[in-house]
């Protein structure tokens, strides 16, 4: 499968620097959350922020780019 613009954030890694659409916050995954019908694409993630962990959908985060 191609990773594309869609589903792009379906298949991150622990320790993966993240980043909320919704409200710009940093993050790391630590793990899958939530599993898509397929068993292999993530449907969420647990995300350790400075506040703690939360979970956040695959959908509202984006993996900044690296310099």
């Amino acid at each position: 499968m191609a990773t594309t613009t869609k589903n792009a954030n379906r298949r991150l890694t622990p320790g993966t620097q993240v980043v909320s659409k919704t409200d710009g916050e940093p993050g790391r995954v630590v793990r899958v959350s939530t599993y898509r019908r397929n068993g292999i694409d993530a449907w969420s993630y647990l995300i350790e922020t400075a506040y703690g962990q939360e979970i956040w959908d695959a959908g509202d985060l984006f993996v900044p780019e690296k310099d």
